[in-house]
């Protein structure tokens, strides 16, 4: 298991990639540095590239033996996934989540980064690259936002006692498509305000602060946009799990609802029913 004081050097790791790699290109990129992978939608620049080496090669330093997960790195080599459920120590890194929001000038991105044993996360950490703030969590020791060096405890739940109608949450309903997008679009009439900010790293954090009920991710659900963020929402307290009602695996198609509660799982889930 991962130390506290461990976790907070591998956040440290995070915010020096951050501050030499990504911040100087933030709102500085040009066209060429930008490049799409899938579609327009789906990009990656030379800062996710930079940050990425930077982070790995620092683990690789302080942790020769552990599996090194990249999100670049993977696009190129899928295989590498198919070691994790058997390596003793892995680490998952997304570099840059909310790569569009970055290379279009937005703030809504972050850096992702969780601890696994054989398949199972045990610590994970969400940067604010902006602020330098992390979401961290280990598991079974509670979850924290790190804020200016002071650490927060994360409690889910701050909107239950509101009805659905009245709360705020995330859900990107517009790639839904045919039957499934109606239905969507039929959901979201029964919810409150619904946000879509297509960045994993941004919408854990308003869930896990207690700014949402919910969020409801769905697609390809790769390992890196989720396994820490998984782990600080369940370690404060939320609720996880497919929409038809089973666990979470990594890379899995479907959709992904975390809730602050049981009740307000069930009671989203029940839209689409």
């Amino acid at each position: 298991m991962i130390t506290a004081s461990e976790l907070h050097q591998l956040a440290k790791i995070c915010r020096e990639a951050s501050d030499s790699e990504i911040m100087p290109r933030f709102r500085n990129l040009a066209s060429g540095q930008i490049e799409e992978k899938r579609n327009h939608h789906d990009l990656v620049t030379v800062a996710d590239q930079a940050a990425e080496a930077f982070i790995l090669n620092k683990l690789s330093n302080l942790y020769p033996d552990a599996l090194l997960i990249g999100e670049e790195s993977v696009y190129h080599n899928p295989a590498a996934l198919a070691q994790f459920h058997s390596a003793a120590l892995s680490f998952v890194l997304d570099p840059i989540d909310g790569t569009w929001h970055y290379a279009n000038g937005s703030v809504n991105f972050g850096v992702m980064l969780s601890v696994a044993s054989y398949g199972e996360i045990v610590a994970g950490l969400i940067l604010e690259p902006i602020s330098g703030d992390y979401l961290w969590a280990i598991k079974g020791q509670g979850a924290f936002d790190r804020v200016q060096g002071e650490d927060r405890p994360l409690q889910a739940g701050q909107q239950a006692s509101l009805p659905l109608c009245e709360t705020m949450g995330c859900f990107s309903f517009g790639v839904s498509k045919g039957a499934d997008r109606e239905k969507a679009v039929q959901a979201v009439m029964q919810m409150g305000r619904v946000m879509d900010y297509r960045c994993a790293a941004a919408e854990y954090r308003l869930l896990n602060t207690g700014a949402t009920a919910f969020v409801i991710f769905q697609g390809t659900l790769n390992l890196w946009d989720h396994g820490a963020g998984l782990l600080i929402s369940q370690e404060a307290g939320a609720v996880a799990r497919m929409l038809d009602g089973t666990q979470y695996s990594p890379q899995i198609t479907g959709k992904l609802l975390v809730a602050e509660s049981e009740a307000r799982w069930q009671e989203v889930a029940a839209l689409f029913s």
